[in-house]
């Protein structure tokens, strides 16, 4: 971020310039999907209402024949949450797409990237998104990039200039269509 102070970098924010929620972000940024939502369901990131949503515009968009699995994905009020993720895993299992390792381990570093940008944007004062940077540090396993996030770190680095660093290599992986317009711009 070439020395940019973490509340000097800009991210993406709702049309009305409120500050997104960590799930307002993955929607605005196009990174939901299947994989993302089982995390953050699992983990408590968003709600089952987000993932009947997901089902409701994906069956909204199928045109032919109609998976029961949608179906039952969408109209999935009255389901218990195990049951609606064990019907969404068998959905994907049965369209070639089984979870696996890797698409969960991508989900949580789309996941990573939605609440760094979500507590880097947000208001409050430094010294708040210190604490809450520690608290996401540990949530996500202490992931070797965000070493520098630590209070504990001896490299001199300010917590949330590094935390911009870690939001700017996620967004340049799966957001690389901002970076091309932010360039051209």
């Amino acid at each position: 971020m070439d020395g940019l102070r973490a509340s000097q970098t800009k991210y993406p924010q709702n049309p009305e310039g409120v500050t997104m929620s960590a799930f307002d972000f993955m929607k605005q940024a196009n990174l939901l999907d299947w994989y993302t939502l089982l995390v953050g369901l699992k983990r408590g990131w968003c709600k089952k209402e987000h993932l009947i949503g997901y089902a409701e515009t994906v069956l909204a968009k199928t045109a032919g024949e109609v998976d029961g699995d949608i179906v039952t994905i969408a109209s999935g009020e009255n389901l218990s949450e195990d049951d609606l993720i064990s019907t969404c895993i068998h959905f994907l299992g049965t369209h070639g797409q089984p979870t696996s390792q890797e698409k969960e381990c991508e989900a949580m570093e789309k996941w990573r990237l939605a609440h760094l940008s979500w507590l880097l944007q947000r208001e409050g004062s430094d010294e708040e998104k210190v604490s809450e940077l520690q608290e996401l540090y540990a949530q996500f396993g202490f992931p070797d990039d965000m070493a520098s996030c630590s209070i504990y770190s001896s490299n001199g680095i300010d917590p949330l200039v590094a935390a911009s660093g870690v939001v700017e290599r996620l967004s340049r992986r799966f957001l690389p269509e901002f970076f091309m317009s932010v360039g051209s711009q």
